[in-house]
C-alpha cells in the first residue's frame, strides 16, 4: 500500500478545484485526478471563503500564505498601495515601509517598526512584483467620442453579438429622501458624514438587447444592516464601505464573480473595455436614460409607499415614513425589472453602440423610452394628487436630486483607517436609529394575503402571462404554508381535526 504524496496547491488552483466541486465534480474524482486524499480537497473546500478573499486580492501563485504581523497596517498599506497606483506614481520599498509606519501611528499601534523583510513579505501577499499590483492595468484612452466610436468600437462589435454586450455604470440614491425634503439635500455631493447615511450606490448592468439585466449591487455604509436580521436572503449583491462608494477592489470582485477563477486582466468568459475618460455623459449608455428610468421607477414605488401608509395609518404625514435599507433594496429590485428591453436597446442606440450608426450619437432621447418608463413622477404622481399635498416644483426637484450625487473618490489616508477600523467591527450595525430588525410575515399572513390577491389579478387582469406568474406565486405560498405545518403536525388526520 502506497501512501499518497503530500501536494501543496497555489490559491489559483484551489480556487480552481472550489469551482468543479460548486459545479458538480465529486471529491473521490478531483482526489484521484491531482494524487491527493479526500480529505486534502474537503479541507480546501472548508477554507473556501479565506481562498476566495485571497483570490480576489491577487493572491494566485503563492502556495503557502504567512498571515501579517500587524493585519491593520497590512490592510491600510495595501489600500493606499492600491490608490497611488491608479493614479500611476511609482512606488518602492522604502517609500512603503515609511508609509506603514505613518499607518501603525495613525491606528495607534505601538512597538511596530516596519522592516524590509516585512515589506518583502507583504509583497509576496499581495502579489506585487516590481511596484506594480498583478492584474491591474493603468491603461487610458485619450481618444474623443468620435475616434472611440469610429475605430475601437467596430472592433469589439464584429467578435460579439448584441446580447453578448453589455455595460455596467454606478448611480448615487438618497434612497430615504421625500418630495418635501429636496430643499435638505440640493446640491449635496455627499463626500462623507452625515448624509452618507441617507445613500446607497447602485452598479446597474445590461445587455445591447435589454434581454438581460444582470442582478444589482448595491453599495451601503452598514457592514450589517439591523433590518437584514430576520432576512434569509436578498434579490441583490449588497456590500459595505465607510462612505457607501464604488471601490476598485468592489468592481474587481463583481467582475470576477461573473467570470470566476480568472485574473481580470486575462479574463476568459469577458472581454473588458473602459470607455475613454471624460466622455461617459456622452458613450455610457447606462447614463443615456437607463438609470433614470430605474430613479423614476424607485422614486414612483417611494410616493406610492408614503401614500399608501399615509392612507393606512391617518395619523401619519405623508412624507414621514421611516425608509429601511431592505426598503430600498426591494424597492430597487422592483424598479430594476420594471425598466424595459426597448428602453435599454435605444439608449445603446443613443450612444452610437449600433453598426448602422457608428460613430453617431443621437442628439435626441425623446424616442428612447418606451411610454411606460417615459412617463415624468410629476404627471404619475397627479393621480394622487388628493393623497400627496405636495406642489409640483418639489416633484420635479425630488426626481433630479442625486443625478449628480458622488459615487466614488480618491481615499485619503483618513478615510482608509477608517475602513480598516469599520472592517474589524463584529457587532450589528447601528449607524441609523432608524434602521429597525425586519418582521417578515407569517406563513398564514402570507397565504391569506396571496389569496387576496390572487382574486385581484383574476377579477382584473387580461394578460394571461400576469394570472399564470400570480399561480405560480400562489402555489409557491400553499407550499410555503404546508411545509411549515407538516413540521407540526405528522398525521394528515392532524389537518382535519
Amino acid at each position: 500500500m502506497s501512501a499518497l504524496k503530500r501536494k501543496c496547491f497555489s490559491i489559483e488552483e484551489k480556487a480552481a478545484i472550489i469551482h468543479r466541486l460548486e459545479a458538480g465534480e465529486s471529491n473521490a474524482l478531483l482526489a484521484k485526478e491531482f494524487g491527493v486524499s479526500h480529505s486534502t480537497i474537503s479541507t480546501i473546500k472548508k477554507n473556501k471563503s479565506k481562498i476566495e478573499s485571497l483570490f480576489n486580492e491577487n493572491v494566485l501563485k503563492i502556495k503557502r500564505v504567512r498571515v501579517s504581523s500587524q493585519d491593520d497596517v497590512d490592510k491600510a498599506l495595501l489600500q493606499w498601495f492600491k490608490v497611488q497606483r491608479n493614479k500611476g506614481i511609482p512606488i518602492n520599498g522604502p517609500i512603503l515601509q515609511e508609509k506603514a509606519n505613518d499607518f501603525a501611528k495613525k491606528l495607534n499601534i505601538s512597538g511596530f517598526e516596519c522592516s524590509t523583510s516585512w515589506i518583502s513579505r507583504f509583497k509576496v501577499r499581495h502579489n506585487i512584483v516590481a511596484g506594480k499590483v498583478a492584474g491591474e492595468s493603468l491603461s487610458v484612452q485619450k481618444s474623443d467620442v468620435s475616434d472611440w466610436l469610429a475605430k475601437v468600437w467596430p472592433n469589439l462589435k464584429a467578435q460579439f453579438s448584441d446580447d453578448e454586450i453589455f455595460n455596467a455604470d454606478e448611480a448615487g440614491l438618497f434612497y430615504k429622501l421625500t418630495p418635501n425634503q429636496t430643499l435638505k439635500f440640493r446640491g449635496e455631493k455627499c463626500l462623507g458624514g452625515k448624509l452618507s447615511k441617507e445613500r446607497l450606490t447602485v452598479l446597474i448592468a445590461a445587455n445591447m438587447s435589454g434581454t438581460i439585466k444582470r442582478k444589482l449591487l448595491v453599495i451601503g455604509k452598514p457592514k450589517r444592516p439591523r433590518c437584514f436580521k430576520n432576512v434569509r436572503s436578498l434579490p441583490v449583491d449588497y456590500v459595505s464601505n465607510s462612505r457607501a462608494w464604488m471601490t476598485s477592489d468592489i468592481f474587481t470582485k463583481w467582475v470576477r464573480d461573473w467570470d470566476p477563477h480568472h485574473k481580470i486582466d486575462d479574463l476568459r468568459s469577458i472581454t473588458l473595455v473602459f470607455l475613454p475618460p471624460n466622455t461617459t455623459s456622452i458613450l455610457q449608455p447606462m447614463d443615456q436614460g437607463v438609470i433614470r428610468a430605474f430613479k423614476s421607477y424607485f422614486r414612483k414605488f417611494l410616493v406610492l409607499k408614503l401614500i399608501n401608509d399615509h392612507d393606512n395609518n391617518k395619523n401619519n404625514k405623508v412624507g414621514q415614513v421611516k425608509i429601511t435599507i431592505l426598503d430600498a433594496i426591494l424597492m430597487m429590485y422592483d424598479a430594476w425589472n420594471k425598466v424595459s428591453e426597448i428602453t435599454i436597446s435605444n439608449c445603446f442606440k443613443h450612444a452610437g453602440f449600433s453598426i448602422a450608426n457608428i460613430g453617431v450619437t443621437s442628439t435626441s432621447i425623446s424616442s428612447d423610452f418606451d411610454d411606460e418608463d417615459d412617463v415624468p413622477l410629476s404627471v404619475w404622481a397627479s393621480a394622487f394628487e388628493s393623497s400627496l399635498p405636495i406642489s409640483t416644483e418639489q416633484i420635479e426637484e425630488f426626481s433630479s436630486i442625486d443625478n449628480n450625487l458622488a459615487i466614488c473618490g480618491e481615499l485619503t489616508d483618513e478615510a482608509i483607517v477608517q475602513n480598516v477600523i469599520v472592517d474589524q467591527s463584529d457587532s450589528d450595525d447601528s449607524a441609523d436609529e432608524n434602521d429597525q430588525i425586519s418582521s417578515s410575515p407569517s406563513v398564514s399572513e402570507a397565504l391569506k394575503s396571496a389569496e387576496i390577491l390572487n382574486q385581484f389579478v383574476h377579477a382584473n387582469f387580461v394578460d394571461e402571462s400576469a394570472k399564470n406568474m400570480m399561480s405560480i406565486l400562489h402555489n409557491a405560498v400553499r407550499d410555503s404554508y404546508f411545509h411549515h405545518n407538516k413540521k407540526k403536525q405528522s398525521k394528515i388526520t392532524d389537518f382535519l381535526k
